[in-house]
Order: structure tokens, then sequence, then C-alpha cells
């Protein structure tokens, strides 16, 4: 009985110890899944807190892109916060260094095309349209550059138009020198045909004298004396009708050579235009520079973009060239007219400079620049040189003539002849009858030569200088135009 009691305690023993390794087992196996379950959470967790941060960051780089692009909502102010936040979420804690090397990237990537938008952006003002420079974008930038090419095809078009308008006057006026050529072509044909005619005729004159003197005989002195004289008129007459026609065809190659070389100024073609006005500066840019030859300190007078007849025509204002560059220039503005502003596009041309040729001048007389009534024949032909044109022939204070007139010479300036009495009031010591002798002699040259005559103010005017100043200096580096006196102060502010 006590054995079974024992055997059973036995059994009882061993299915406790068993149970209690089930139990055990069963812990054990529960302790572990539940560490496996704890370790997989925390990698979602992680993984998620990953993505939320990538997803903040592309979200704000989508933001800085939208701004910096335009029209989609946020503005380039905006811009320095969402990449401070984005530089915040690369520091993140919670992230690798792998991780927070991916939001970096990110970042660095949206401070690159940031850094492009500043660079294209950087000198771009858009005042004119109303927008400050700090909120231009990529798509306003646009626009504006759109518009300004749309202004500029515009302006070409006019500027076209202007071209082909000037382009017919200038064809017109060539056809009217064309016409002009071949009245002057006919009328030396008749010259020649009446010199054969009159050859002809004096031929057969001369035939039938020595005809009549041969039936005469040798003695008759009469018809001998007839025969002479009208063989001497006969000479005379014709070496006068060639001397005319060597006249006219001098005169003619003349005029064609004349044609040739300046038939630009023979239409009277401006110079060049206004392209730009700076007002509070009290300045201008031309369209011409030193590929077109413009010399420094150049002197223009301005007129309206309608004007076509400059002779005609009342200049507005008057520059003088400052700073040039390849193909443009700044000029300051030295006189103008308050009710009638200098504009873009006005025309501007001076008498003593072409784009590519220096204008030659004949310069006879006498000229008071100063009113100190000494003669400045010297400083205005200086003054011509410095402005790009070219004295070719003058006179000395004896009368002697320094070079020649010809065809080729485009205007002579005549001053005043020379006063003895003023000479000897003044204490000058001068030739003044071979002076005014010279002047004659030069004056005929010109006008057989048609060359253009100019008076003092009229060339000025055209140069765009301000005649009878009160002080002129002339300096071996820079040319000073008149400075301004305080009477003239006063008397312009009484004008206005």
């Amino acid at each position: 009985m006590a054995a079974r009691e024992n055997q059973g305690y036995l059994i009882a023993v061993i299915i406790l110890v068993l149970l209690t390794l089930v139990l055990a087992l069963a812990a054990f196996l529960g302790w572990s899944k539940a560490g496996e379950n704890s370790d997989l959470r925390m990698k979602a967790d992680h993984k998620l807190e990953l993505s939320k941060t990538l997803s903040d960051a592309y979200q704000s780089k989508a933001r800085i892109l939208e701004a910096l692009v335009g029209d989609f909502g946020p503005s380039v102010a905006e811009v320095e916060t969402d990449l401070q936040t984005l530089n915040g979420l690369g520091a993140n804690r919670n992230l690798d260094d792998v991780e927070q090397r991916q939001v970096r990237d990110i970042h660095d990537r949206v401070v690159e095309i940031y850094d492009a938008y500043k660079k294209d952006m950087l000198g771009f003002n858009t005042a004119e349209e109303g927008a400050p420079v700090q909120e231009q974008t990529w798509r306003s930038r646009i626009k504006s550059l759109t518009a300004k090419v749309a202004k500029q095809v515009n302006d070409n078009k006019i500027a076209a138009n202007q071209t082909k308008l000037a382009e017919a006057e200038a064809e017109s006026k060539i056809e009217q020198a064309r016409n002009q050529l071949a009245i002057n072509q006919k009328t030396l044909n008749d010259l020649n045909d009446q010199l054969a005619a009159e050859k002809k005729r004096s031929l057969e004159k001369e035939s039938e004298l020595k005809s009549k003197l041969d039936e005469a005989v040798a003695g008759n002195e009469a018809v001998n004396k007839a025969y002479k004289d009208f063989q001497d008129q006969s000479n005379d007459a014709m070496r006068e009708i060639q001397t005319k026609i060597a006249s006219v065809e001098a005169a003619n190659e003349g005029l064609k050579t004349k044609i040739n070389l300046y038939e630009r100024e023979v239409f009277d073609r401006p110079d060049g235009q206004i392209v730009k006005v700076a007002s509070r500066l009290k300045s201008v840019f031309i369209n011409i520079g030193s590929e077109d030859g413009l010399p420094a300190n150049e002197t223009f007078s301005i007129f309206d973009q309608d004007v076509l007849d400059f002779a005609k025509g009342q200049q507005k204002a008057k520059i003088e060239v400052t700073r040039i560059y390849p193909y443009r220039a700044e000029a300051r503005i030295t006189e103008e007219d308050p009710t009638n502003p200098i504009l873009e596009g006005d025309h501007i041309l001076t008498a003593t400079w072409d784009p590519g040729i220096a204008v030659p001048f004949a310069v006879v007389g006498t000229f008071d620049l100063d009113g100190d009534r000494f003669d400045d024949r010297d400083k205005l032909i200086q003054i011509i040189e410095r402005n790009g044109g070219k004295v070719v022939a003058t006179h000395d204070d004896e009368g002697n003539i320094i070079g020649k007139i010809d065809y080729t010479v485009r205007y002579i300036v005549i001053g005043e002849p020379p006063s003895l009495v003023e000479d000897a009031k003044a204490g000058v010591i001068r030739n003044s009858s071979a002076i005014q002798s010279a002047m004659r002699e030069m004056t005929e040259t010109a006008e057989k030569n048609t060359v253009d005559k100019l008076d003092l103010q009229k060339l000025l005017n055209k140069m765009g200088v301000r005649a009878k100043p009160k002080t002129l200096q002339i300096e071996t580096g820079i040319r000073r135009f008149p400075e301004r006196q305080p009477s003239d102060a006063a008397n312009d502010k009484k004008t206005d």
C-alpha cells in the first residue's frame, strides 16, 4: 500500500516537473516573441520618422521651387524661412548619419537652385512694371524680357521706316542731280556742235576768200586786209569757244566728283540720332561712336525727328560728346529749350564732321569770337579741326593765300574784311588791302567750284557751339567751348 502511494507521489512529481518545464518553455517562447515584436515596432517607428522627415523636406523643396518659379502661391520672401526649416530637418537626431545625409542632400540641392535663381536675378530690376527686385521670379523675368523684346522690335520697325523715308528722299535728290548732269552734258554737246559748225563755216569762208583772192590778184590790199581781219576774228571766236568748252568740261568734272564724294551731304542727312535721354543727368546717348571715327568733344545740334530739311529746320538743343564707346557715345546737354525737350529718335547734325570723313573747309576774312576787336581766325581754325573738320585753305596777315580751294572743299567760312581804321586804333600790323584782295580771290574760286558759303553764326550753330562767347580757351590736350559768365546766366534767367 505504501509502495503504491509512493508510486503515485512519484508520478505526481514527474507530472509537476513536466508541467513546470512546459510552462517555462511557453514563457520563454512568449518572451522571445514579444522581444521580436518590440524590435519590429521600433524599426517601423524609425522608418515612419524617416518617411515623415523626407516628406517634410520634399514639401519644403516644392514650396521653394514654386516661389522661385512664380505665380504658384508662395512668396520669394518665404524662401529663407523654408531653407531654415529644411536645414533643421537635416539635423534630426532620431535619424542616423545616412538618413540625415539624405535630408541634407535635398537641402543642398535646393540651395544650389536658389543660388542659380539669385545669379539669374542679379542686376535685374523691373521697377517699370511696379515689382521690387526681391520679388522677381523666373516667370516674371521671362514676361519682362518678352515685353522688352517686343518694345525693341517696335523701335526697330520705326527706325526701319525712318530709314526708308530717308532713302526715298535721297533717291529723289540723286535723280535731280542726274537730271542736272544730263542737262550739263547736253549743253556741252550743243557747244561742241556749235564749234564744229563754226569750224565748217570758217573753212568755207576761208576757201571762198582764197578763191576771191586768186581772182583779185595778189596786189588787192583791201581784200587781203579784210581776209586777215576776218581770220583774226574767227580765231578769236574759236579760242573763246574753246575756252568756254574747257571751262564747262572742268565744271562738269568738278560737279561729278563733288556728287560722288559728297553725295550724302548734298542731301543733308543727319549724322546720327538720340537713342537715350537722361534728363536728370543733363546727358544723352547717341548711336555713333569710335568705330564711326567720332572725335572727342565733338559738338552737335539737335533737330526734331520729323525735320527733313536741316537748312530750314531750327535746332532745338546742342550737345557736346563726353564719352565715346565703339558704337555709341555719351554727350552732355549744353543748351536746350524746356518747352521743346530732347526725345529719343531726334536727329543730330554738325557741319565739321561726317562718319569716316574729315570735312574740308576754307576760312577767309577776320573773326572776332570774344568781342575784344582782335582777329581770332586761328582760334576758329582750331575749333573747326578739333570738331573733326580740316581747314585746307586760308590766308595770313599779309594776305598770302595758304592752301588751295577746289571742288573737294565743302564749305567756305566768310568773315568780316579787315578795317584799316580799326587796325590803327588797336595797333595791329597787317596788310588789310592784301587780305581783302585774298578774300575776293578765294570767294570767286569757291563760287567756281560750287563751294557752300557759311557765315560765322551759321557755322557755330551747325557745330552746336554758342556764338559770341565772352571767353574762348583753346588748349593743347583738351578743347573747351565758351565758358558761361554771370552776365550770360542773368540774361538766360531773364529769357526764361
